[in-house]
């Protein structure tokens, strides 16, 4: 009996490692999708030195998609949020906050990362892991993820429309508890590449 006992804690522990191996091999390859480049079809000529499509950085790819040097451009993960940068940039803007273990996060990526590719520098698009920089994120209404904050062009908060609230759905205003002013409207949940559209060109004013 109790070799029978021992044979199964034996089992039960092998079977426990197995899964716990396999748990960290997916969150590894999850992760490495996530760091890979954003592969914009290049369109325009590559600046002098600035390397082929097989070789370039995500930097290089998206400059040579949008016609601007390489060093200037922008990448979509972020450290850290610059609110007063963002709100001066003269573009609508989507701020993504995400998990690299979150299942809902990880399905939209493919729609988030050709989203900022095919409007770079019409939409100003950064998306930062909460699990990797939580820090960044405590300042935010972030209570599930993923969760999406937009703003104006203008820099203003965005408030979505009935007509978006109606096709969208899903968005939650936060007030300061103080004085009850609006701090923020987030969307919260999936958003597919269309919606992410129809939202930005609403806060664009277009």
């Amino acid at each position: 009996m109790a070799r029978k006992r021992t044979i199964q804690i034996i089992a039960f522990a092998a079977i426990l490692l197995i899964l716990i191996a396999l748990f960290f091999v997916k969150r590894m390859n999850t992760q490495a999708k996530l760091e890979e480049p954003v592969t914009a079809p290049v369109t325009a000529t590559a600046p002098a030195g600035a390397g082929t499509a097989d070789s370039a950085t995500e930097a290089e790819i998206t400059a040579m998609t949008a016609g601007i040097p390489a060093e200037s451009a922008e990448p979509l993960f972020v450290e850290s949020i610059d609110e007063e940068a963002l709100r001066s940039c003269g573009l609508p803007v989507m701020i993504q906050f995400f998990s690299t273990t979150c299942i809902p996060c990880m399905s939209m990526m493919d729609d988030l990362r050709a989203f900022y590719s095919e409007n770079y520098g019409k939409v100003k698009v950064v998306a930062l892991n909460i699990e990797e920089y939580p820090e960044a994120a405590m300042s935010y209404p972030v209570s599930v993820v993923p969760t999406q904050l937009f703003l104006t062009a203008s820099g203003e908060n965005y408030i979505p429309s009935q007509r978006i609230i109606g096709s969208v759905g899903n968005f939650a205003r936060y007030t300061y508890t103080a004085t009850g002013e609006l701090a923020y409207v987030v969307h919260q949940g999936v958003l597919t590449k269309s919606q992410m559209e129809r939202i930005t060109a609403e806060a664009g004013g277009m």
